[in-house]
């Protein structure tokens, strides 16, 4: 009777926890059909409509800046990190999704309190969930300093469902002048992981510009700011205005929703415009159908279509698993999917032609799409464009890409725990 009543109990239980998981998963609206549809004659890089079509589809913010720094080594990108706060003379605003205990943190703190220390206005925008790892103690050092530190949707339990978005923008603006954009969090982790078996720096790079677009992201950081009750000082020399000089510039601030996503519309535009390539990076490689059928028909118009991603060395095993599920009708196809094997690789962009790329945070995954704040600058300026060129040459060289055989292939296990990942891909 002991047992059967065990068991009873046991069977409830697992019954319970499946139908929470399954109504969880109906409230985020997991089990929606996705939308599809079709972009015809969409306007090629060269066209003089297709930045008025960024523009138009994709909510993007035309400013004018100038590219002031590009590095792709993580030593070379904390340094400049450092260094663009040590310049710093009025204020320091810093946005970000990823933090961890370490020596990059503890120097990260240590920059930020020397400004704060001088008189240099500091605003720290943390997402909660991503530096959750971080002890109360780092954060008071902090704030013994004068530095101001809010986070970025902490757990409400009148509105659980929130916690699952996030923001994932990278951002540090110095004196309303400079900022500095890209993939990195500041983590021990970009040196390389052993636990994952990386025997490199992790495969990243950072972009700074000045002029215009400094001001225009300045303000998108003060939205998130305010959403955590923060005060917002619009005095004199906050958000300058600046004459439109340098490069154009387009900004695609995509924010959480389970609507359009503005990120996905901006590359489906980029894709359908291509001529020559289509240059994907992204860890997190889960192309919605509309994605990949705008992938699949460029390729089929002989555009040159690859994809670089990460390979077994991956902070995120589930997500590769799920990601490798949707490669079929991809590689079928004809497209490059390429896994770079000495680190992670956690760089994003989208390089199209020679006459478009766009890079920041946002990967190609739902999370990116429909439940982050991300945040990407697109451009047809060339000397980005080349830095790019070459940062992506140089890890295609040292990556192993995938053939239709090797995929079909994989072990069973993988193939198992790819299909659960695709069940539960909104929330990886």
């Amino acid at each position: 009777m002991a047992k059967k009543n065990l068991l009873t109990w046991l069977v409830g239980g697992v019954g319970g926890v499946t139908l929470l998981v399954f109504f969880f998963l109906y409230l985020r609206g997991v089990f929606r059909p996705e939308p599809e549809y079709n972009i015809t004659a969409s306007p090629s890089i060269e066209d003089p409509r297709f930045p008025l079509s960024v523009v138009s589809l994709t909510n993007a913010l035309p400013t004018y800046g100038r590219m002031t720094g590009f590095w792709r080594n993580v030593d070379d990108i904390y340094a400049a990190r450092n260094a663009a706060i040590q310049s710093a003379q009025r204020s320091i605003r810093f946005e970000t999704y990823f933090m961890t205990p370490g020596r990059r943190a503890d120097e990260f703190a240590a920059a930020l309190i020397e400004r704060a220390q001088a008189g240099v206005e500091v605003q720290m925008l943390i997402d909660d969930f991503g530096t959750d790892s971080l002890p109360d103690e780092y954060w008071q050092r902090l704030r013994d300093a004068g530095v101001e530190v809010r986070f970025f949707r902490q757990f409400d339990w009148r509105s659980p469902l929130k916690y699952n978005s996030r923001t994932h923008r990278k951002l540090l603006i110095i004196d309303s002048q400079q900022v500095l954009i890209g993939g990195a969090g500041v983590s021990d982790d970009w040196d390389g992981d052993p636990d994952i078996g990386d025997s490199a720096p992790w495969l990243e790079f950072e972009v700074s510009y000045e002029g215009q677009v400094a001001s225009l992201l300045e303000g998108n950081f003060f939205q998130n700011w305010a959403y955590t009750g923060g005060e917002l000082n619009l005095g004199p020399g906050t958000i300058p205005a600046k004459p439109n000089e340098g490069e154009p510039l387009f900004v695609t601030n995509d924010t959480s929703t389970l609507s359009e996503s503005t990120i996905r519309l901006l590359f489906q535009i980029s894709f359908l415009g291509a001529k020559q390539r289509i240059w994907i990076g992204s860890p997190y490689f889960l192309p919605e159908t509309n994605t990949r059928q705008a992938l699949i028909q460029a390729k089929q118009n002989g555009v040159d279509v690859r994809v670089l991603t990460m390979s077994g060395r991956n902070d995120k095993p589930i997500v590769r698993y799920a990601a490798r599920e949707n490669y079929e009708e991809l590689l079928a196809a004809g497209i490059q999917i390429c896994e770079y094997q000495p680190s992670m690789m956690h760089a994003k962009l989208a390089l199209v032609d020679s006459g478009w790329v766009s890079t920041g945070s946002a990967n190609f995954d739902p999370r990116s799409y429909f439940h982050n704040d991300e945040l990407n600058i697109s451009t047809q300026k060339p000397e980005l464009i080349a830095n790019i060129d070459n940062f992506f040459e140089d890890a295609l060289a040292n990556s192993e890409c995938l053939t239709y055989t090797q995929w079909q292939q994989r072990p069973f296990t993988e193939k198992v725990m790819g299909q659960v990942g695709l069940i539960f891909k909104p929330l990886l």
